[in-house]
């Protein structure tokens, strides 16, 4: 998990960030690295050098291995009562029970990160893994329900249950799925509600927002591979080029959603790749390949685009004489927020004095925290990070640690809404 800095990589590195060499950056430099190789304690240090660790040692979807074992060992210093391992993959949940009967509360974060080289090399915590970083902020995420975790190892629940869950493989829309298919994902974890965030640059700082209903898109992508026959350039007439059906394929499955019968609701056709034939001067291309993201406001929306997009393909590979086959990766289901528990999001965030904003449109990136609502009434929020932040995603974006306080208040508020502490 950890790329170890010898010691004259650490002068080196020193030295290229502009810093003298002398005894003062020796001990600096080996604080630092220690600091990236050794886990923390949970409840021995700040919970923003928590996030620093998990902001350092970021792991890819379905490869969190090490990340799930120092969520284990946080668990098991803040005294939870059991911890669940090996949810569909690595996720790890941790329960916290009180003596008396009452509702179990299911709190999610997500432990992967993204495979993104990171801009940011003047921070101490930035990611130790090459071309791998919380760019997301699910280091953020998961800071937050440790903060919890350190709360309910001084306050733990009178009554009911809180269940802390780390949830792998949310970048690309398994992980969700995954933990409740899992055997060990039974009636005794089955919550009466959950509940999650998501930080959101470009919102003011601490704003909660929140919809009713459809709160995030269904999502898929598509990938169209088409099948024709290579020939020598000087002789195209000899071959089977996809060149004019990919064409007209791209155009057309960008216009699907126009086409279809009238919504008020987003339906929308992104191309994201596209590649025809090899590069050879001598050589007709034989094969294309397209790949698209479909995407819709609701469940319900997506299965009309796709079998559209599959009559276009089919009628335009008809008519040219080629062959195809079409793969789904990265399916997503709309998250859905119930009624109740977001009204008790919206209660939380008016008696914590925060910023609230009421949606008026499903955002558009997609969450597979949906797949929840089949066990229980599910609500996500958003948390705004600022409107300076960088962008989701973007190889220089770094959680903001002053947000992660206002996301454990906000979880905290959640879990007194339903009463499982004494007042």
């Amino acid at each position: 998990m950890f790329r170890f800095i010898k010691e004259w990589d650490k002068l080196a590195m020193w030295k290229q960030l502009g810093f003298p060499l002398n005894e003062a950056t020796a001990v600096k430099i080996d604080s630092i690295t220690s600091f990236l190789v050794t886990p923390p304690s949970l409840m021995n240090t700040c919970i923003e050098n928590i996030r620093h660790y998990l902001h350092a040692q970021p792991e890819l979807s379905n490869q969190e291995k090490h990340t799930a074992a120092f969520i284990v060992n946080c668990l098991q210093e803040s005294g939870a009562k059991r911890i669940i391992t090996g949810l569909g993959g690595y996720g790890v949940a941790g329960v916290f029970s009180g003596l008396e009967t009452g509702t179990r509360v299911m709190l999610r974060a997500e432990l992967d990160a993204l495979p993104i080289s990171e801009r940011g090399e003047e921070r101490e915590w930035c990611s130790q893994n090459e071309h791998v970083a919380h760019s997301c902020g699910h280091d953020g995420h998961m800071a937050i329900l440790l903060g919890i975790a350190k709360r309910l190892a001084c306050t733990p629940p009178t009554r009911g249950e809180v269940v802390l869950l780390f949830q792998p493989a949310e970048e690309i829309g398994t992980g969700a799925s995954a933990v409740i298919n899992s055997e060990k994902f039974d009636t005794s974890l089955y919550p009466d509600v959950a509940y999650a965030l998501h930080n959101q640059p470009g919102r003011p700082f601490g704003e909660i927002s929140i919809r009713e209903g459809a709160f995030a898109c269904a999502s898929r992508g598509m990938i169209v591979r088409l099948y024709g026959r290579c020939s020598h350039a000087a002789h195209p007439e000899q071959g089977l080029s996809p060149v004019r059906t990919m064409r007209h394929l791209l155009e057309e499955l960008e216009q699907l959603p126009q086409r279809l019968f009238p919504s008020e609701d987003l339906r929308l056709v992104t191309v994201v790749h596209a590649q025809l034939g090899e590069v050879r001067f001598g050589t007709t291309p034989g094969e294309a390949v397209i790949m698209v993201t479909l995407r819709t406001a609701t469940d319900a929306l997506m299965q009309p685009l796709v079998e559209a997009a599959r009559e276009s393909i089919e009628r335009m590979t008809l008519e040219t004489g080629l062959t195809y086959d079409i793969e789904f990766q990265d399916v997503f289901t709309a998250v859905f927020n119930d009624e109740q528990a977001t009204k008790d999001v919206i209660h939380c965030a008016q008696k914590c004095g925060k910023m609230l904003s009421v949606l008026q449109a499903p955002n558009r990136w997609s969450e597979d925290f949906g797949v929840y609502s089949a066990v229980c009434r599910c609500a996500m929020f958003l948390l705004g990070a600022g409107e300076a932040t960088s962008v989701l995603h973007d190889s220089a974006y770094d959680f903001p640690d002053a947000l992660i306080e206002h996301g454990v208040e906000m979880f905290w508020a959640l879990l007194n809404e339903q009463r499982l502490f004494d007042n």
